[in-house]
């Protein structure tokens, strides 16, 4: 009688023999490429751009006319009495008026170009494209009438 490692070496070794090598594991997928980084000129910092370029010609401007001012209220001395600059000729109403106007529009330039560089730095640092939201935004509007109370509600999620 043969003995029993014989046995189940006959009947295993063939099936082992003939058995297929284990297939290959399928390849990883390929990850997926990096998307190319946003272009540094986007639309809200081209508009920034822009606004702070356009307050910096307005304080630009101001200055001109301050300085015309200066020089227009500098030369009124030369028509008016020292004692009263109240009292002066034609040319020193004149050189007063354009004094004031010159003022004026210097005033106004400053600010409108402090205003101008204000809000283009706001539009840059509010850049939507820089600081994504993690969600869309959100408007609900809806009427509110009470007894004491009506009028709209607005509510929103930025």
């Amino acid at each position: 009688m043969r003995s029993l490692p014989f046995l189940l070496a006959t009947l295993l070794l063939p099936s082992i023999a003939w058995a297929e090598p284990p297939a290959a594991p399928p390849p990883a997928p390929a990850a997926p490429p990096e998307p190319p980084p946003a272009p540094f000129w986007t639309g809200p910092r081209i508009a920034a751009s822009f606004v702070v370029g356009a307050g910096i010609g307005a304080i630009v401007a101001g200055a001109v006319y301050a300085a015309r001012s200066d020089e227009a209220t500098a030369a009124t001395e030369q028509h008016c009495l020292t004692s009263d600059p109240d009292q002066c000729d034609a040319e020193g109403y004149a050189l007063r008026d354009k004094a004031t106007v010159d003022g004026r529009a210097a005033s106004t330039a400053l600010g409108v170009g402090a205003a101008g560089i204000f809000l283009g730095l706001v539009l840059a640092w509010v850049n939507p494209e820089v600081h994504p939201s993690p969600t869309q935004p959100q408007v609900s509007i809806a009427p509110l009438l009470s007894g004491e109370q009506q009028g709209i509600v607005v509510l929103g999620r930025f």
